[in-house]
């Protein structure tokens, strides 16, 4: 398929407005030229990147396809250009940041601010995101790196990097003086608790029922589900409700209070780091945040540095 930019636009507005009048106002030409562009990426393509109907166009299998790499290769050329710019006026641009919440409380705001030091240009957009959600956004140019666990080991783009820090470790957790932590805790203890599940990672309560096949017909099942980390967590400070959180937290300040919920269950552990667009290894600040970040991690006597 071409490179050009341009058409590649063009591509992406069609996506994001479903509709060819719209997507041509969007990137400022013709309808027809517009149609122009989309045939000839559908030629260089082998097929049809769009289906028409009632509410619109719609990609077709080989669209996807066609979709994701257009929105990598514009945020490559995005960054060419602003590494360009950089040599120019010092380092500016801006740096789109994913994190899960370990990351995104404990030691992103510290390295970010002493990048923005050096950096002053640079705009920095920090959001939180699961892996999942972070994964494809970096596969198709929405962020630039991804800081968090690897809760899979699949197979990535050669355009990413995979750098493991430490390994992080999920625990059971509830308040100090939830009853639960006054004896000796079997499988159906934990089916009859409340479950809080943070976010949308019930992936966390999979790991527990899978661990409980053998032993119990009946799977543990969210009460509350909450998309803030601060607030689940002082949910469980006054509530009695249990959670599988990275035990990291036990480890500061937002951890205050809870304690870890002892049982027989064999350990959680994968691996936790960035994962970052290979392109961004020449960028002086992504340089200095991944080092910064590095550092911090090491500095934790109480986290198991190394990949799991």
């Amino acid at each position: 398929m071409t490179y050009d930019p341009e058409s590649l636009r063009r591509l992406v507005a069609i996506v994001e407005t479903s509709n060819m009048r719209a997507a041509a106002e969007t990137v400022g030409v013709t309808q027809p030229a517009l149609t122009r562009s989309l045939k000839l990426l559908e030629t260089a393509a082998g097929g049809a990147l769009f289906e028409r109907r009632d509410r619109g166009m719609h990609l077709t299998a080989l669209g996807k396809l066609v979709h994701a790499h257009a929105r990598h290769l514009l945020r490559e050329h995005q960054l060419a250009e602003a590494e360009l710019r950089a040599l120019q006026d010092g380092e500016q641009g801006q740096l789109r940041i994913a994190a899960a919440p370990v990351w995104m409380t404990t030691i992103l705001p510290s390295a970010v601010a002493r990048v923005h030091r050096i950096y002053p240009k640079l705009l920095i957009k920090l959001k939180s995101a699961n892996y999942s959600e972070a994964v494809m956004g970096l596969k198709e140019g929405e962020f630039d790196v991804f800081f968090g666990g690897f809760q899979r080991r699949e197979s990535l783009p050669s355009f990413l990097v995979r750098k493991p820090l430490f390994s992080a470790k999920l625990v059971i957790v509830a308040h100090q003086d939830h009853p639960i932590h006054k004896r000796s805790v079997r499988a159906e203890d934990l089916i009859e608790q409340m479950w809080l599940s943070y976010q949308s990672e019930i992936a966390y309560l999979d790991t527990i029922n899978t661990m409980l096949e053998d032993t119990s017909e009946v799977s543990i099942g969210a009460s509350l589900q909450c998309d803030s980390m601060l607030t689940a967590l002082e949910l469980l400070r006054q509530g009695d409700y249990l959670a599988v959180l990275p035990s990291s937290f036990l480890n500061s300040a937002n951890g205050e209070g809870l304690k870890v919920v002892s049982t027989d269950l064999p350990a959680i552990r994968y691996a936790s780091g960035p994962i970052y667009r290979r392109s961004l290894e020449a960028n002086r600040a992504m340089r200095m945040l991944l080092e910064i970040a590095e550092a911090q991690v090491s500095s934790f006597s109480n986290w198991e540095l190394g990949p799991s």
